[in-house]
């Protein structure tokens, strides 16, 4: 019997180690885990921490500021590389860098003028980069400009020739001959505001920054604070630049430089100062419509001068006047004058300055239309506010 309670009791044994479920080397992991994390608990508790807290990240040194260089020639750099930063780090730095020259150079002028030296010629290099950076925007190009020029003329050139735009009425139609015209003038006489107007390019933005580039040289030496003549301002210098850069009347001058070349060649004694001027100023209007230049004829400028000095004389303007010493009509005068041909005259009167003549002929539709006609020659004189232009050869109007 006692061996069969024994058998029995063996026998439960074995089958409750079947039913045991096997301890794994994980699972003892989780256990000591679980244990660390309890006395970790109760350890923050008993110091009077959070320990449910999230751990932050140890922080990055912050980096530091930027410092001013020890010498002389690490100031002169810091100016040139971030005189136009807008870090407020970096110009509080310019601006002692430039205090700190100041400081040095003292009443040396030895000292002075080779500082000076390390910026002579840096304002003019830095606003010639700015202007150029202005006119990367694709809209404002030069190519976009000569475009305005090509579209502009022929609706021009028919607003000038159109019969009823005329001195009979008035010239009624000389706001649309100012309409037409305008875009042209825009361009051809100031291509840079143009674009800052309708291309919105940044001039005025960029020219702050050589304007904080020219004060701080001025504090280190007032003449590198000052530009040429007749430039009076960063804006203004860089806005020549860019026009010269842009030379939107490059092909016109180009195909017109003999003649150009030719009237610049005559001497103020053969033909005087105003008349050269006043017919530059009129080429440079006909290019801008796409004329040809013309050429001056010394015949046609002696006819011109003496019909503006008998006109003075008697007081009154006319083409045809009986008892003219030089001839009564215009083709007798330029005849006797040495001119053989076709020509056309204009007259006025009013007019001060060798240009005031062409814009008051621009004002009168007939004189407007011969000013800009197929012609080669002119000769262009005056006496006081009396004017004269004969015109010669090629096809008139």
């Amino acid at each position: 019997m006692r061996n069969s309670r024994i058998l029995i009791i063996l026998l439960a044994l074995s089958f409750l180690a079947t039913l045991a479920v096997p301890v794994r080397a994980d699972d003892e992991d989780d256990f000591y885990k679980a244990l660390r994390e309890k006395q970790r608990r109760e350890k923050a508790i008993k110091e009077g921490k959070d320990p449910d807290a999230a751990v932050d990240p140890p922080k990055e040194a912050a980096p530091e500021p930027p410092k001013l260089p020890e010498t002389a020639s690490g100031w002169i750099a810091l100016v040139k590389r971030a005189y136009g930063s807008d870090k407020p780090d970096e110009i509080k730095l310019v601006d002692d860098a430039v205090a700190r020259l100041k400081e040095a150079i003292g009443s040396d002028a030895t000292l002075k003028s080779k500082v000076a030296k390390n910026f002579e010629g840096f304002k003019e290099k830095e606003g010639t980069k700015l202007a150029v950076s202005a006119l990367k925007d694709p809209k404002a190009t030069r190519d976009a400009l000569r475009k305005v020029l090509a579209d502009n003329r022929p609706l021009a050139i028919k607003a000038i020739m159109n019969p009823k735009y005329t001195e009979a009425d008035d010239c009624k139609l000389q706001p649309e001959v100012d309409k037409a015209c305008k875009p042209l003038f825009d361009v051809w006489n100031d291509p840079v505001g143009y674009l800052i107007a309708q291309k919105r390019a940044d001039i005025a933005g960029s020219s702050a920054k050589l304007e904080r580039l020219v004060k701080l040289l001025g504090e280190i030496d007032e003449a590198l604070g000052k530009w040429e003549a007749g430039i009076e301002n960063g804006e203004q210098f860089m806005r020549k630049t860019a026009a010269d850069l842009i030379d939107i009347k490059k092909e016109e001058y180009d195909a017109n430089k003999g003649v150009l070349a030719g009237n610049e060649a005559i001497a103020d004694a053969d033909c005087d100062a105003d008349s050269k001027t006043h017919v530059r100023v009129l080429n440079d209007y006909r290019m801008m419509l796409g004329r040809g230049c013309l050429a001056i004829n010394l015949a046609l400028y002696k006819a011109a001068t003496g019909h503006s000095k008998y006109q003075e004389k008697i007081g009154r303007i006319g083409h045809d006047i009986p008892g003219h010493p030089d001839g009564v009509t215009p083709a007798q005068r330029c005849k006797r004058a040495g001119y053989g041909g076709s020509v056309g005259e204009n007259c006025l009167m009013g007019s001060k300055t060798p240009a005031e003549a062409v814009w008051q002929w621009y004002n009168a539709a007939e004189h407007h239309r011969a000013m800009i006609g197929a012609w080669a020659h002119i000769g262009a004189g005056h006496s006081g506010v009396y004017w004269t232009q004969n015109f010669g050869g090629g096809r008139g109007n």
